[in-house]
């Protein structure tokens, strides 16, 4: 049968026993040398047909008096050059789609790509490029990027600076049409990290720059509204405006508005009522501390024994009845923002030491402790006593004062401005008729008498009798004759309504002066106010004044309760 199978030159031949030793091969089969032990592996588990992948063959096997026989029919040649040119062509295509694709994808997008090569010269950029830049393709496409530097068509090359770092570059390009641009140049590398190409993403920074600015216009615009709106809202809140109509008072304002930018001590002094609040809210609401808390004392209407407890905060324990937690102070409460201490001149000369210590080393000491507490405040005071003459008394602090009265403001009392008490009749007359839905209006004769009138009670008196008038008064229009019927009861006021001191010395009346007569006129109150209430306290509330004020001129009229 060998000899048969040996003139066999079609198909190999291949004879094998089960222990797949090899009997017989002929030449055919000798082509398949390098693919023969795979040949025998399938053959001896029993494949009748299979084929092989990396050599064109087809073989069938089967078994023949204990030996196994393997024919091999060998594909034709240019079946497998055919099937080969086909695979290619198709791999072709579609590398050719993929490339299609992803040119469709840089030349869509908004952002300018342009690639070069290892040596810096361009080989592709997309249509944004141009728009961008006003650099054409053909500009630039073939171009090494040194030669457009060197022609100053751009300042600077990412590409050619990545090269140089072999890193990713991002920087700000100048181009000589005008336009500014962001050029990221990221490298692309082979398999042995070797950069082959750069991919450089531009993008406009000219337009950017512009919206930059646009949005800075629209934020300065915004801004200058919100200020407007600020100072309509203050001109249409009653508790937020200040009329100043008089020189005086205008430099009060200003002062005021000046002292608010920076932080050092202020010291307010004005008779009861002139508004040393008012500037208080005035400085806070311009300081850079305005969006903290304005936490305002007086000092006058706390008793001696719990002001200090209430200013500087307690430990636990630390006397009967004190919360068992303790409790913070308004030093810490007002921490980081304005805390405004007034009738300064009431407080106690120990706490005045306190205070001192507060101002000097911006720490506190709660009642009870040890451990001091730092705290950020600005500290602001006010009084309408004569800390000088207390200071000569020993009543208040040297070092205190001088602490305290960093930078001065005096607010006259409205009797040295009599230019301020018609629009400031008007401006509370507008917000009582805003309130309470009325239209009320004064006759010339009716605001003459509050002009001739000398205000001991300053601008708080003015607010309340406006008020008073004005709700209590039938008619729309107030005269001198509603202002005596309702002010009938108000010694004081109704003097200023009655002939003149002139007038009734041309009657043969020699009147008594005014300065008596308002002294006995306050007198008479504060009697019938303390005779009337149970307590001191509740007469000064009556009486819409500070305690301290009302326990001060009890002692000045020798009235006890």
């Amino acid at each position: 049968m060998e000899k048969i199978f040996s003139k066999v030159n079609t198909i190999g031949i291949l004879i094998i026993n089960k222990q797949g030793e090899i009997l017989f091969s002929n030449s055919i089969t000798e082509k398949y040398n390098y693919h023969i032990e795979t040949i025998i592996e399938n053959a001896l588990q029993g494949a009748n047909s299979f084929s092989l992948i990396n050599f064109p063959a087809e073989i069938t096997s089967f078994t023949e008096n204990n030996k196994v026989i393997v024919l091999i029919q060998p594909v034709d040649e240019m079946i497998r050059v055919k099937n080969e040119l086909q695979r290619l062509k198709k791999e072709k295509e579609s590398l050719q789609e993929v490339r299609n694709e992803l040119n469709e994808v840089i030349n869509s997008s908004f952002d300018g790509i342009v690639i070069s090569d290892k040596n810096g010269t361009i080989i592709h950029q997309n249509p944004s490029y141009e728009q961008i830049t006003g650099l054409s393709a053909k500009e630039c496409i073939g171009r090494n990027l040194k030669d457009l530097e060197i022609e100053g068509i751009i300042d600077t090359s990412a590409s050619l600076r990545a090269l140089k770092e072999n890193k990713e570059v991002t920087i700000i390009q100048k181009i000589s049409t005008g336009a500014t641009v962001l050029v990221s140049a990221a490298p692309i590398r082979n398999k042995d990290g070797e950069i082959i190409k750069i991919v450089n993403n531009v993008r406009d920074l000219t337009h950017l720059n512009s919206l930059e600015a646009e949005i800075q216009q629209l934020e300065r615009q915004n801004q200058q509204i919100h200020h407007e709106l600020e100072i309509l809202k203050e001109q249409n809140d009653p508790k937020l405006s200040l009329i100043a109509h008089s020189v005086m008072m205008k430099d009060v304002l200003d002062r005021a508005s000046r002292v608010a930018q920076i932080d050092s001590g202020v010291l307010i002094q004005g008779a009861s009522g002139v508004g040393k609040e008012k500037i208080v809210e005035l400085i806070h609401r311009n300081s850079f501390r305005k969006d903290k808390p304005l936490i305002k004392i007086n000092c006058g209407a706390i008793p001696e024994s719990l002001l200090e407890s209430e200013l500087f905060g307690y430990e636990a324990g630390s006397f009967t009845g004190a919360n068992q937690k303790g409790k913070a102070g308004l030093f810490e409460a007002a921490n980081h923002g304005i805390i405004f201490l007034d009738e300064i001149g009431e407080m106690p000369l120990q706490l005045q030491v306190k205070l001192l210590r507060v101002l000097q080393e911006q720490e506190i000491t709660r009642v009870g402790g040890t451990e001091p507490i730092p705290i950020d405040i600005r500290i602001i005071a006010a009084t309408h006593r004569d800390l000088a003459k207390m200071i000569a008394e020993g009543t208040f602090r040297e070092d205190l004062f001088f602490r305290l009265n960093v930078i001065p403001i005096v607010i006259p009392s409205l009797k040295e401005r009599k230019d301020d008490i018609i629009p400031l009749t008007y401006h509370f007359l507008k917000g009582i008729n805003h309130k309470y839905g009325i239209n009320r209006t004064f006759t010339n004769d009716a605001l003459n008498a509050f002009i001739n009138y000398d205000w001991p009670g300053n601008v708080r008196e003015l607010q309340n009798v406006v008020e008073r008038v004005a709700l209590m008064c039938p008619n729309s229009e107030v005269n001198l004759v509603d202002l005596q019927k309702e002010l009938q009861f108000n010694d004081g006021f109704q003097r200023n309504l009655v002939p003149t001191s002139v007038e009734q010395a041309s009657e043969g009346v020699n009147p008594e002066p005014l300065k008596e007569q308002l002294e006995a006129f306050e007198e008479k109150l504060i009697r019938d106010a303390v005779n009337a209430y149970p307590s001191i306290r509740k007469a000064a509330v009556a009486l819409k004044v500070d305690q301290s004020t009302l326990v001060r001129k009890m002692q000045k009229y020798k009235i006890e309760k």
